[in-house]
């Protein structure tokens, strides 16, 4: 690699890994040791924050170091509101996207909010696993006999704190898009006698998304909107990617400043929780959720022409960049804690002793997974 690009890796990976491992010590154990045994609510709003402006300086590196842009269209998200959001997925950057597009709704704070249904690898990668079930995020197996009681559970928990601000996103396809999992796809449907998905899109599975809204009905209809988000990436002619292009490796051209995204295409679809299924009967939720993939499979060809998604209202704020000044205040900030927890470690024998108890215990929790959190 040039000198440049070794530049480029530590200022992104180098910064991700450095100021995700202090910020941990430094502020998310001690959430859960002062503020999780007195109140639940007040620890998913203090650990909300903390990851809506780690995220946030995360941001430079996509829309700045790669110079991505990121054009959002649709529905307005609402904000303060508990929303359930259904994606396509079509890489590993999906997430990344969800949250470029939430700070343009004009609040930072729900950068922080989203928590995902995940598969239970994601638990066991170090600092990035465990803060993610730090925030709440659900592990499944995909092994519905253990993932339906499991999610039950997690739901439940969410209900029962009544947060206003608590957006949950979930992959129906259950997968990132890859040529083997496209094929699989079109085998499961045409054994189902299915029409499959036409171009890269998966088929959805539809008894997570079931469950989540038949416990939200329960509870009063605790999502009061469903969201259907679309996402696409083109490069700089226009042309949507290949998932080949999109792979694993996409981390490492991330870092070093080459992804080969020149526009991420995010819209939305905003419905009232009383125009979805209720997930009492799940054949129900499988026709409507099959409707809408059929319209975003539409959505993506035409995209596939045009080089955007077309007869769509673009938010104000799409096209625009984060804030240089808010960017480089975060990045200062989480520098500077991480220094500063660096030195106290290299000079404190007891400091140094909690780092290693700090995380031990993060790692048991997302190992455990307890629902509850």
């Amino acid at each position: 690699m040039t000198p440049y690009q070794w530049f480029n890796v530590v200022s992104s990976l180098g910064y991700v890994l450095f100021t995700a491992t202090t910020s941990t010590v430094t502020m998310l154990v001690p959430a859960i040791i002062l503020l999780r045994p007195v109140s639940a609510n007040l620890y998913a709003r203090c650990t909300s924050w903390i990851f809506a402006c780690w995220w946030t300086s995360c941001l430079f590196i996509t829309e700045r170091l790669n110079g991505v842009k990121v054009r959002v269209t649709g529905d307005a998200l609402p904000l303060n509101a508990p929303l359930l959001i259904m994606s396509n997925h079509k890489c590993n950057l999906d997430w990344m996207f969800l949250w470029s597009s939430a700070i343009r709704t004009g609040s930072m704070f729900h950068v922080g909010v989203f928590k995902a249904v995940a598969k239970s690898e994601i638990r066991v990668i170090p600092i990035f696993g465990w803060g993610c079930k730090l925030n709440g995020f659900a592990y499944v197996r995909r092994r519905w006999s253990s993932d339906a009681s499991h999610l039950t559970s997690w739901i439940q928990s969410q209900i029962r704190r009544r947060l206003n601000a608590n957006w949950t996103l979930i992959f129906p396809e259950g997968t990132r898009y890859t040529d083997r999992n496209k094929e699989r796809s079109d085998l499961s449907c045409a054994k189902d006698g299915l029409e499959p998905m036409a171009g890269e899109i998966l088929r959805p599975r539809t008894k997570g998304l079931a469950l989540l809204l038949r416990e939200s009905a329960k509870g009063g209809g605790y999502y009061r909107k469903i969201v259907d988000m679309t996402i696409q990436y083109t490069d700089a002619d226009g042309k949507p990617l290949k998932g080949a292009a999109l792979g694993t490796r996409c981390f490492g051209q991330l870092a070093k400043g080459q992804l080969p995204v020149a526009t991420c295409h995010v819209h939305f679809d905003v419905f009232s929780h009383k125009d979805v299924p209720a997930g009492e009967d799940e054949d129900e939720v499988e026709a409507w959720v099959w409707k809408r993939w059929r319209k975003k499979a539409n959505m993506l060809e035409a995209c596939a022409s045009a080089g955007q998604f077309e007869g769509v209202r673009e938010w104000s704020t799409s096209g625009t960049a984060v804030p240089l000044k808010t960017q480089t205040a975060l990045r200062c900030f989480f520098v500077l804690q991480g220094l500063v927890c660096v030195g106290v470690a290299c000079s404190s024998t007891a400091f140094l002793a909690y780092v290693a108890c700090a995380a031990v215990g993060a790692a048991v929790i997302a190992q455990t997974d307890p629902a509850w959190w």
